[in-house]
């Protein structure tokens, strides 16, 4: 595959890793590995810690999914983030947006 077409797909996954992870978080609350798998699965790529946390860290700023610490059995304590009501609302909000871009981006592959 052409180099700038590589380029074009790293910037396709970073522009769309806010969307992505809410999505994994629709799914359930996670664990920052386990959100940072989730993700690679969705996009086919990892999610670097730099990247990962600050979007977590600002989707908690404005309201989008909250935060707790789990106690585990075995091993140190983790944050568990999921989405709060208002992240589903915006999760919904996104999905009919990105369904209007995915069908107004179809004519370009013809």
């Amino acid at each position: 595959m052409d180099e700038t077409v590589r380029d074009w797909e790293r910037r396709w996954r970073k522009s769309v890793l806010p969307f992505a992870a809410l999505a994994a978080l629709r799914q359930g609350p996670k664990h920052g590995y386990a959100l940072a798998t989730a993700l690679r699965d969705l996009l086919g790529a990892a999610a670097p810690e730099g990247t990962l946390y600050p979007l977590l860290n600002g989707f908690e700023r404005e309201g989008l999914t909250i935060a707790e610490w789990a106690i585990q059995e075995a091993g140190p304590a983790r944050k568990t983030y999921a989405l709060t009501p208002k992240g589903e609302a915006v999760f919904d909000a996104a999905v009919k947006s990105w369904n209007g871009f995915s069908e107004s981006l179809g004519g370009l592959t013809q």
